[in-house]
């Protein structure tokens, strides 16, 4: 493993001319398509291997799947829980059945967020005492979601300051209201893809990936791990795209959902 693996700023910073990576708006759509991933792996696969589509260890791809590895399969490294590293290998270097295309996509067809799963959202955050006090009044789940998201990278990103029972620690006094925006813009976008959210880019993000403009400077690491630790809080991205799709028969209208 490079010794930088879990520095995803170091490593764009020693990189030189020597070194090519993948750039930032690559990498952040890259991610996007790999909710099955912590997204810092999926970060980790995107260096190793820009073109992989779905990946998943030796056995999951027999036993889940049905398909066995080419003679020539690369191994590509991730993190793992209690472990150095895990190997994985993308669809390309198997055989074998088709797979679903729900399983390399989850979220293509799904359907939009509902008032019920944002009530099971709120829930959780606020026994992890995360009220979220700024959220608009609105008609739309989706909407309401999106802001919901946008707060909780702000908290998690440490730029409210720290919160020691969460594990947060100050974003620090030297960045920036440019750098702020542009991390927490970058947060979120992250965020509403892997849920399968149709939530475009904003401001400096979206100059940045329409029209090429000048990166604003940027903690790769912190984008990273603050969408890891976000998704964490719902037992990853699969399970919290899953319980803001929760649809509870109810006899109140949407309108009076939130109101608990």
């Amino acid at each position: 493993m490079d010794r930088n693996v879990n520095s995803f700023d170091a490593l764009y910073t020693e990189a030189g001319d020597h070194r090519p990576l993948m750039p930032w708006d690559e990498l952040l759509a890259f991610v996007r398509r790999f909710p099955q991933l912590a997204a810092f792996n999926a970060a980790l696969i995107a260096q190793q291997r820009g073109s992989a589509r779905f990946v998943e260890t030796e056995e999951a791809w027999l036993h889940r799947f049905e398909r066995r590895l080419k003679d020539d399969a690369e191994a590509l490294v991730i993190l793992h829980p209690f472990a150095p590293v895990k190997f994985v290998y993308d669809i390309a270097d198997t055989f074998g059945p088709e797979v679903p295309a729900e399983a390399i996509g989850p979220f293509g067809g799904a359907p939009a967020p509902t008032w019920d799963g944002l009530r099971t959202v709120l829930s959780r955050l606020r026994h992890k005492h995360l009220g979220m006090v700024d959220l608009p009044k609105t008609q739309s789940p989706t909407v309401m979601l999106s802001h919901l998201l946008r707060e909780l990278a702000e908290v998690f990103a440490g730029h409210r300051g720290p919160r020691p029972e969460l594990g947060i620690a100050a974003a620090g006094s030297d960045i920036d209201g440019s750098q702020v925006r542009f991390e927490i813009e970058c947060i979120t976008w992250l965020l509403a893809g892997r849920l399968g959210l149709k939530i475009a880019a904003r401001g400096s993000l979206r100059g940045y990936l329409k029209d090429g403009d000048l990166m604003p400077p940027v903690s790769r690491d912190r984008v990273l791990h603050t969408v890891n630790a976000i998704e964490k809080l719902f037992g990853g991205a699969l399970a919290f795209g899953e319980t803001i799709r929760e649809d509870v028969p109810s006899l109140f209208s949407s309108s009076t959902q939130l109101a608990i």
